[in-house]
């Protein structure tokens, strides 16, 4: 059990290593590369008044006018990406803990919340081009956003893709998604608080589960309490456990749709390192640079390494992982079959049977195999 734990953690260390990497990536490569550019834009003059053409060049009124307009839609689009960056970076990340239930502060993804509603302003204005943005954004690997919320749509919305249709029916379910992660945490808690209630009505056992019911610790629990009102307060929890444990296997499923080498993000890192590779042969880029974009590529395989490896047992939140969300339903499925037996309330047994219990123990012994 306290392997799984150490590789989580481990996970996470992957995990800040690789956004570190974008994050050298971004500041000393890209922001160059920007600064060079305008440097070459910027002999192109703001105003062609005084301008006097160089011996054997001559510059017509129509490509002076074009050479301003492009020094102007380069500088809108340099300044543009450098505006958005953290928003960008930030919801993909944002969106990519909570998919994982990472703990994140409630204030901080409240933020995120009204960074993405004013966003959907900006889109309904027109202002800019948000698609060509976040396209160029992945191309230069600073953020893959647009990826990503094409896989969430493709996954869980079960549809193609098309930004101009779907990008705000896509971050309205961004929001979903984060409001019921600030409602999850809520949850994990009172999970946790019934978990560690019931935690003494079971004994060590050689079972597959590794533990056995005390059936006199059980009768003794609910004989203390209002007993109609704690099984009623117990069904609750338990199908509440039972759903936050298929939202989380969808969510794995998802990441690793999403991180797939095919056609996912390692697919996209892939690319990109070859042609890269073929730019610094043809010395149009330096080792430096191949070598920081290497990095994050690098960095990705570790991650996705160790998330492998942490697998479904080790997903979800560090208080309540998959595989002790499974345990906790079990365990509290059982102390409910107690209660329905000893009170020969024999449909309500069978209907937690056979929407729950069957179904997690199954899985449960798939795990432990």
């Amino acid at each position: 059990m306290h392997a799984y734990k150490n590789s989580k953690l481990e996970l996470l260390e992957f995990e800040k290593k690789y956004t570190q990497s974008i994050i050298d990536y971004y500041r000393f490569v890209i922001r160059n590369e920007d600064k060079t550019i305008m440097a070459r834009f910027g002999k192109i003059p703001d105003n062609w008044d005084n301008y006097e053409n160089p011996d054997g060049i001559n510059l017509t009124e129509v490509v002076k006018s074009r050479l301003s307009d492009v020094k102007k839609k380069k500088a809108w689009e340099i300044k543009l990406q450098s505006l958005y960056i953290f928003f960008v970076t930030n919801l993909e990340n944002k969106l990519l803990s909570v998919l994982q239930h990472n703990y994140i502060d409630e204030v901080e993804l409240n933020e995120t919340i009204d960074s993405i509603e004013n966003l959907m302003l900006e889109i309904d204005d027109e202002l800019f081009n948000i698609k060509y943005m976040l396209l160029t954004l992945a191309k230069r690997s600073i953020s893959d956003l647009y990826y990503l919320v094409s896989a969430y749509s493709k996954f869980f919305l079960k549809k193609n893709f098309i930004f101009e249709t779907d990008i705000k029916l896509i971050l309205k379910e961004i929001i979903k998604e984060f409001k019921k992660n600030n409602l999850l945490n809520r949850e994990i808690e009172i999970l946790l608080q019934i978990n560690d209630e019931i935690s003494d009505l079971f004994t060590k056992s050689s079972n597959e589960f590794r533990w056995r019911l005390d059936e006199l610790s059980v009768r003794d629990y609910f004989e203390k309490s209002n007993q109609h009102v704690k099984i009623i307060e117990l069904n609750k929890i338990v199908r509440t456990a039972y759903q936050y444990k298929k939202n989380l296997l969808n969510n794995y499923l998802f990441l690793k749709f999403y991180y797939n080498e095919n056609d996912g993000k390692l697919f996209r890192l892939n690319f990109v390192y070859e042609s890269l590779k073929v730019k610094m042969s043809e010395n149009k880029i330096s080792a430096e640079v191949f070598e920081s974009y290497n990095l994050i590529r690098e960095s990705f395989f570790k991650y996705r390494y160790q998330f492998e490896v942490v697998g479904l047992v080790g997903f979800g939140s560090e208080k309540l992982s998959y595989y002790e969300l499974l345990d906790f339903i079990i365990r509290l499925c059982k102390v409910m079959e107690f209660y329905y037996l000893r009170n020969m309330n024999y449909d309500a047994l069978q209907l937690l049977r056979n929407d729950i219990l069957y179904y997690t123990e199954k899985e449960m012994l798939t795990l432990n195999s």
